[in-house]
């Protein structure tokens, strides 16, 4: 009975440790409708101020957690969405990007991205893909 005893704590690690659980994929959802209006989470972005946002959101994430979201989705919330809206919604996501990326660059390497060598550029990229995504649909 003792033996008994002695191995459930022993399984229950075991159990744990064999089960292949992996962390949620941390997503900044982007939803435009057809007027235009973008909203991320629970927040209304004017399209003017949405590369700003994008990078806030993107480098405060890494500030607060020392990790950044896994992936940017831009989202249309109908088929009626005009291609003209979409385009000015991705130059602002794509730009919103660029400007984490300086700054986190000047963060970490005191450098912009293209000043680093091509060792930290390589590492920036495999660590904050997100930063590089280039499609969001």
């Amino acid at each position: 009975m003792r033996f008994l005893i002695l191995l459930l704590p022993f399984f229950s690690i075991l159990k744990m440790t064999t089960g292949t659980q992996y962390p949620a994929a941390k997503v900044l959802l982007v939803t435009v409708d057809e007027t235009g209006t973008v909203t991320v989470g629970r927040d209304t972005v004017n399209a003017d101020n949405l590369a700003r946002y994008v990078q806030e959101r993107l480098f405060k994430s890494y500030m607060g957690t020392g990790q950044m979201h896994d992936q940017i989705i831009l989202k249309k919330k109908t088929d009626d969405v005009p291609d003209m809206v979409t385009e000015v919604i991705l130059k602002e996501i794509q730009e919103g990007q660029k400007r984490a990326l300086t700054e986190l660059s000047l963060q970490k390497y005191r450098k912009t991205f293209d000043g680093l060598d091509k060792k930290k550029q390589g590492k920036l990229k495999k660590q904050f893909p997100v930063l590089f995504q280039a499609k969001f649909l």
